[in-house]
């Protein structure tokens, strides 16, 4: 992994949880102090892969160790932390191109050795004992949250997928979800995730870009009637209470 690859994800970390680490750990702690420890942490814990997929498998279980203080400042201040690292995970390891075999769990624990302002953060891989409900908070739906009724991707003007998951990764390569068969899109070109109610869909650092509306988007939170656009490929997300007059007007664009 290289500097750019990192300072990327200093970058991110910086413009999504500004102020959040300052707050925990005071000046002794930047944003670039995080994302080294976190690709520090992924790349001593690559596996080799266990199935045809040539790649390396990334850990997708990130146990993160404070000081009690700063568990409860998080816990307390920003219960959303977890999520927005997680995400962070996620396009780290498209951008170098490691396999994820699950959405990667962040995980906050008190440790009573470490002085206020200290961090450790360990890698690891899930087992089946560990994939359970309560793990996977961070990207199950929501309870407190309406979930988008009976959503879609229509590709093309004619294949139909159903959205029923909390993640669906889109791109060429056969390990996605939706598999789009354009060689102008990447192997692993985009990500839609349910958040708070919405599907939000995330560029994963794919060479031609992502575009919602024709606007090249690393992130978009997706309403009835956009068109995505991957490659050469256009998508239209709908939803059941999408209206036939604003769905005819998508689907003649595409």
């Amino acid at each position: 992994m290289n500097d750019q690859q990192i300072a990327r994800l200093e970058a991110r970390l910086e413009k999504m949880v500004e102020g959040i680490f300052a707050n925990l750990f005071g000046k002794r702690v930047s944003a670039r102090d995080i994302a080294l420890q976190i690709a520090r942490s992924m790349e001593d814990s690559l596996e080799s892969a266990h199935d045809a997929d040539s790649r390396l498998t990334a850990p997708d279980r990130y146990v993160i160790r404070v000081h009690p203080t700063a568990q409860n400042h998080i816990q307390r201040r920003y219960p959303s932390l977890t999520e927005v690292l997680s995400e962070q995970i996620i396009e780290l390891a498209a951008s170098v191109g490691y396999h994820l075999n699950n959405a990667p769990v962040v995980l906050f624990v008190a440790d009573t050795s470490l002085a206020d302002g200290q961090f450790v953060i360990k890698a690891d891989h899930m087992t089946q004992k560990h994939n359970t409900t309560q793990v996977l908070k961070p990207v199950r739906k929501e309870d407190n949250h309406p979930i988008p009724s009976h959503a879609q991707l229509i590709v093309r003007g004619e294949k139909v997928y159903d959205l029923e998951q909390s993640i669906i990764n889109i791109g060429r390569s056969h390990d996605n979800h939706l598999i789009i068969d354009d060689l102008r899109t990447s192997r692993h070109h985009a990500q839609i995730r349910l958040r708070f109610g919405y599907y939000t869909i995330f560029d994963a650092d794919s060479q031609g870009g992502t575009f919602v509306n024709e606007v090249r988007i690393k992130e978009h939170r997706l309403q009835p009637g956009d068109v995505i656009r991957v490659g050469t490929t256009s998508i239209l997300y709908v939803e059941e209470d999408m209206s036939n007059d604003s769905q005819t007007g998508a689907m003649n664009s595409l």
